[in-house]
């Protein structure tokens, strides 16, 4: 699967014309942060939110990551913990 890295109104523009079919939330290296990811499954791509300025992955907590998710107008989403 390629991944693409996108700012957030990107996400929210994929999310809305249902290009991403689903989203999941990843647990980070951080303790209790998630990054939020899209899955493209017909075609094989992943897209993760972005900071605007810098090029690093955006981290949330999981209870404003759902407040987030709900805005983009998905109701379920799966969350993925790190392997210790």
């Amino acid at each position: 699967m390629i991944f693409h890295r996108v700012k957030e109104g990107e996400f929210k523009r994929l999310a809305e014309t249902k290009t991403m079919t689903a989203i999941l939330a990843q647990e980070s290296k951080d303790d209790n942060k998630f990054h939020l990811i899209g899955i493209d499954e017909k075609n094989n791509i992943g897209y993760v939110i972005r900071h605007g300025r810098v090029d690093e992955i955006r981290q949330w907590r999981l209870d404003i990551l759902v407040v987030v998710i709900k805005k983009l107008g998905w109701n379920r989403f799966d969350v993925r913990l790190k392997k210790e």
